[in-house]
C-alpha cells in the first residue's frame, strides 16, 4: 500500500469518525423545544420525537421520521465503513456496496427535510413557540460530513445509471 492510499484511507477513516459522532450526538441532542401559553414546556431529542410518536400513535410520522432520519443515516454509515475500513476485497461485492451507497448517498439531505419539515407543520398557535436547539445544527452538520464521505468513498469508481 502506498503512502497516498494510507494517508487517503486514514482521513476517510477520520471523516467517518467525525460524521458518525455529530449524526449520533444530533439524534440524542435536544433538537426543539415547544412553548405553549407560557407554562407548557416540551423538548424533543430526535430519538425522543420519534417514540414521541410512536407513544401517539402518529405511526406514519413516526414511519417517515424513522425512516429517513434514523435508519437511513445509520445505514449510510455503515455502508461507508465498509468501505472506509477496507475489509472488503471481492471486487464485485465492494461495487455492490459502492452502488447502494450512491443510492442512499442521494437521499443525504432528505433527513434534515423531514425534520425541517416536522417542525415547520407542527400546529402552534398564537400562543405557541418552538425553539431551535443545538441538536438540529449538530445533526445537520452529521449530514453534510457524511455527504463529504460519500463523494469521497465515491470517487473513482463509475456507477451504474439507476
Amino acid at each position: 500500500m502506498s503512502s497516498g492510499s494510507s494517508q487517503r484511507n486514514l482521513l476517510g477513516f477520520i471523516l467517518w469518525i467525525i460524521s458518525s459522532l455529530l449524526l449520533l450526538a444530533g439524534m440524542v441532542l435536544p433538537m426543539f423545544s415547544f412553548h405553549k401559553f407560557y407554562i407548557f414546556d416540551d423538548t424533543f431529542s430526535l430519538f425522543g420525537g420519534v417514540i414521541y410518536l410512536l407513544e401517539e400513535g402518529e405511526l406514519f410520522l413516526f414511519l417517515i421520521l424513522f425512516a429517513f432520519s434514523i435508519a437511513l443515516p445509520i445505514y449510510k454509515m455503515v455502508l461507508s465503513f465498509l468501505l472506509v475500513n477496507n475489509s472488503i476485497k471481492e471486487a464485485e461485492r465492494k461495487l455492490k456496496i459502492v452502488n447502494r451507497l450512491a443510492i442512499v448517498g442521494k437521499w443525504s439531505m432528505t433527513d434534515v427535510f423531514v425534520i425541517a419539515i416536522l417542525a415547520a407543520t407542527v400546529k402552534l398557535g398564537m400562543i405557541a413557540t418552538i425553539e431551535v436547539h443545538t441538536g438540529l445544527f449538530v445533526f445537520g452538520a452529521g449530514v453534510i460530513t457524511s455527504m463529504l464521505l460519500v463523494h469521497r468513498l465515491l470517487a473513482g469508481y463509475e456507477l451504474r445509471a439507476v
